[in-house]
């Protein structure tokens, strides 16, 4: 009995086991929502030079001039007090934005984690031509004149005194990162027989204590993880540790066909034409401070976003899809015109956002399924 007992136990086990594994697919699938259009009759339109900013009474696209719009998608006025608009000429032009920041063509920063948005910077000389937020502090990246290369400032949060970055000699700048206050900055030297690249590190903002110099190859992007820079190259991706000592390299070999999306402590890279990159099975190299690991995605997918515990992505320009955390994919569905830009709301996470193939911007909400499901 007891033997007969313990078969029975091991098949219920067996078939128990065999369920879950066919079925936990499904059912991730039936509680990924369903995203509906939102009906508007107003036609927004979205080109491809403009982006949406998000803020915590609506959303933004920004443009020439830069539109404001309420959740429901009624336009409003723009979040600024009267002083700062007057400043503004009346039309507010956002040239950059991060986060909780945006640049206007009249060289104005303001917070917008309040509103009205806060000035927080002007400056009267310079142009800015891009931002980028930090732990603590912003990099602008400022033009005294037409002539003069862009330069990179630091602007500590609640300051509006500029610290520059000593020590580049006249390298070009390329690009920027950091990590909290460690920071590195890519650059790009001409006036040699070959360029030279070279990676400045900083340490506590501004303090210089590190150069890597690299003959010959072009570099075009830079991420800076805690002890190691990465390296974006036109054919390979590199990882230097600070001290300039080289811990890998991979080969991509995609003629710059790639996503790269920040997933906390990890750069995660895309590779949607590719089974394969250099000698690893897979298209998604994940990187994370001890190296670097390999996943499969579904080829040929775009606009890759985090959603949820996983991704979500366009596949074919046509299909919503959602991947889990491995990157099998739990569910898809047909959008209601093909897809150039897809983003969702970091604000109010229901919300997707798509710019049309037409250049019109298409709302989309899982409201409707939570409403259906009560």
């Amino acid at each position: 009995m007891r033997r007969k007992a313990k078969m029975l136990l091991t098949a219920i086990l067996i078939i128990a086991i065999a369920a879950i594994y066919f079925l936990f697919p499904k059912i991730k699938g039936r509680l990924t929502p369903d995203f509906c259009p939102v009906l508007s009759d107003m036609s927004i339109p979205f080109t491809q030079q403009e982006d949406i900013r998000f803020f915590a009474e609506g959303w933004i696209v920004c443009g020439s001039p830069s539109r404001f719009y309420n959740w429901d998608q009624t336009e409003r006025k723009p979040p600024f007090t009267q002083d700062d608009l007057t400043a503004e000429n009346n039309e507010i032009n956002i040239i950059a934005h991060t986060d909780n920041y945006i640049a206007t063509a009249n060289n104005r920063i303001y917070n917008t984690q309040t509103v009205p948005f806060t000035l927080v910077y002007e400056n009267q000389g310079a142009m800015i031509f891009d931002l980028k937020e930090y732990e603590d502090y912003l990099v602008l990246l400022l033009q005294e004149e037409d002539t003069t290369p862009a330069c990179p400032f630091i602007l500590v949060k609640g300051s509006d005194f500029l610290i520059s970055l000593d020590g580049t000699g006249n390298a070009n700048y390329v690009s920027v990162d950091a990590y909290g206050t460690d920071l590195s900055l890519l650059t790009l030297s001409l006036d040699s027989p070959v360029p030279i690249t070279r990676v400045f590190h900083y340490k506590n903002r501004n303090e210089l204590y590190g150069v890597l110099s690299l003959e010959n190859e072009f570099i075009y992007e830079i991420y800076r993880m805690e002890n190691t820079v990465i390296l974006i190259g036109i054919k390979d991706i590199l990882c230097y540790n600070v001290e300039g000592e080289l811990q890998w390299s991979v080969p991509h070999e995609s003629e710059g066909v790639f996503e790269v999306l920040p997933a906390g402590n990890e750069l995660l890279f895309y590779f949607p034409e590719k089974s394969r990159i250099g000698e690893n099975e897979g298209n998604v190299l994940v990187i994370d401070k001890e190296g670097y690991y390999m996943k499969t995605f579904p080829k040929y997918l775009s606009e890759l976003n985090i959603y949820r515990s996983g991704y979500a992505a366009a596949e074919f320009r046509q299909n919503l899809v959602f991947l889990d955390k491995k990157g099998e994919m739990i569910k898809k569905q047909r959008l209601q015109h093909p897809v150039s830009w897809m983003k969702f709301s970091p604000v109010n996470p229901e919300y997707l956002y798509v710019r049309t193939e037409s250049n019109v911007l298409q709302l989309y909400t899982s409201d409707k399924q939570e409403e259906d499901s009560e």
